[in-house]
């Protein structure tokens, strides 16, 4: 398995893209719409400390593994006209994880489509984990469960 993962999408979203930009740039608000979630700590409105439970199911054979916790830094690193950048670092099963995300905001006849791409890089322990689990589409889930929290926030 390779350590690093690819994953992207897109959605529209009956919002303005300012209201959109501003909703995703304002990170202790877009914090609290990221599902599992456990605690978080507002470092500064740039960077928040996380804790997540994740829940890799009954197929993991390892039982101290099948929910795991992750302890994260999730910072907005750029942020240019329609286009957002974050990077999140973090430890999961005692093993490095790094995620870097991009969200770009365009105007629609009726809103905004929203793009996002993301590349997370997984240190040696998930790699190995990957022998017993399916990590790609376990860290695909995962996003696409967030950018879904994202949404019904944005929907509010």
């Amino acid at each position: 398995m390779s350590s690093e993962l690819h994953y992207n999408g897109s959605f529209t979203i009956n919002k303005a893209p300012g209201d959109v930009i501003g909703f995703i740039t304002d990170l202790p608000r877009a914090i609290t719409c990221i599902p599992n979630i456990i605690n978080h700590e507002v470092i500064d409105k740039e960077k928040v400390r996380a804790r997540f439970r994740v829940d890799l199911g009954n197929e993991v054979p390892i039982a101290e593994l099948r929910r795991i916790t992750t302890d994260a830094v999730v910072e907005l690193i750029r942020w240019s006209g329609n286009e957002v950048k974050y990077r999140v670092d973090g430890r999961a099963a005692g093993s490095a994880i790094s995620i870097l995300l991009t969200i770009r905001v365009n105007a629609t006849g009726s809103g905004s489509q929203v793009d996002w791409d993301a590349t997370a890089s997984l240190g040696r322990l998930l790699q190995l984990v990957g022998r017993f689990v399916n990590i790609d589409s376990l860290v695909r889930k995962i996003s696409e469960d967030t950018i879904h929290g994202f949404i019904e926030c944005l929907s509010k």
